[in-house]
């Protein structure tokens, strides 16, 4: 019998999501777990035989454990740091994505990825649409140009639409150190998302990407939070459409305009979330994912992320918009 993979917190928005790419994308069986036992024997029941439920609260690590022994991976949708359900999955030797987009301080990261290597187990942090895409739209740049002045990332912003998804948003950005900008920046997305004002953030997967790729700048933007960017947001968007999007800029030398860029839209966050953790679920049951602490950007190839968006209706455009 094969081995499960556990999907904490996969009745909420994501996890539901996620728990429908692991059914379509691997033959292993998924265990929908989280502290609503009835949520999750809802989900778990819609996917028939393939699914079943348990309780878990991933802050319980003698819970946790009874329910990660055993299992060939375990996916954290449940938002918060991750340290307890990191820490147990470590100590049980389980492979671990988390969806987290808080970034791990430098000393703890680097005893993660010492632990992950001796425990000779895979462990993907930062794998949600944001963080997660940005690295590998930048990392598509960065094999598409020889030479890179300036990669600038630009987001129409995270999902937000939870408690839990904006409790981990602020704790992501309660670390930032970036520029104080005034005013947000306009950038025009295609159509149909049309113009937004951003402002200068932080993505936890491109931490670290602009000196390892000799990147001589690196800038990521997205929505700012106040009163001020509100403001500025509802004037620039007005008459704008909907949806998400991410896009990247390549520039060369002296020139203003870039020299390549790509784009992604989707119709909200979680779909491009839950695709790209489908996809790498399947490369670490097939044995193609190393040991060690990685970011979604360097377990899958761009060409193998950006086809599996396409293949759930994202648009994926190179170049010019022109």
């Amino acid at each position: 019998m094969m081995r499960p993979i556990v999907v904490l917190g996969g009745y909420g928005r994501i996890g539901r999501l996620c728990v429908a790419e692991l059914v379509a994308r691997t033959r292993a069986p998924v265990r929908v777990a989280g502290r609503n036992a009835q949520r999750a024997e809802s989900v778990a029941l819609s996917f028939g035989e393939r699914a079943s439920a348990t309780y878990a609260d991933a802050n319980e690590p003698r819970v946790l454990a009874r329910i990660l022994e055993g299992a060939a991976a375990v996916v954290a949708c449940c938002g918060g740091d991750l340290v307890a359900p990191l820490s147990c999955a470590l100590e049980l030797r389980v492979p671990f994505i988390g969806l987290s987009p808080i970034p791990l301080p430098a000393r703890s990261r680097a005893h993660v990825a010492d632990l992950a290597w001796r425990a000779q187990i895979p462990v993907v942090l930062h794998a949600g649409a944001l963080p997660g895409l940005p690295g590998i739209l930048a990392e598509s740049l960065v094999r598409r140009v020889a030479s890179m002045r300036t990669l600038v990332v630009a987001s129409t912003g995270p999902f937000l639409e939870t408690e839990t998804a904006r409790r981990d948003q602020q704790a992501a950005r309660a670390g930032e150190s970036l520029p104080n900008r005034r005013l947000p920046e306009l950038w025009r997305f295609s159509a149909p998302v049309g113009r937004r004002a951003l402002g200068a953030s932080a993505s936890a997967d491109l931490a670290g990407f602009a000196d390892s790729h000799l990147v001589g700048e690196l800038r990521y933007l997205e929505p700012r939070e106040g009163a001020l960017a509100r403001v500025v947001s509802r004037v620039v968007t007005r008459g704008g459409g909907s949806g998400f999007a991410v896009a990247a800029q390549a520039f060369a030398g002296d020139a203003n305009e870039p020299v390549d860029e790509i784009e992604v839209q989707a119709p909200d966050a979680l779909t491009p979330a839950a695709a790209l953790v489908g996809a790498l679920a399947a490369e670490l049951l097939e044995g193609r994912v190393a040991a060690g602490l990685s970011a979604a950007r360097e377990v899958l190839s761009p060409a193998t992320a950006l086809g599996e968006l396409e293949k759930r209706g994202a648009l994926v455009r190179f170049g010019s918009r022109a």
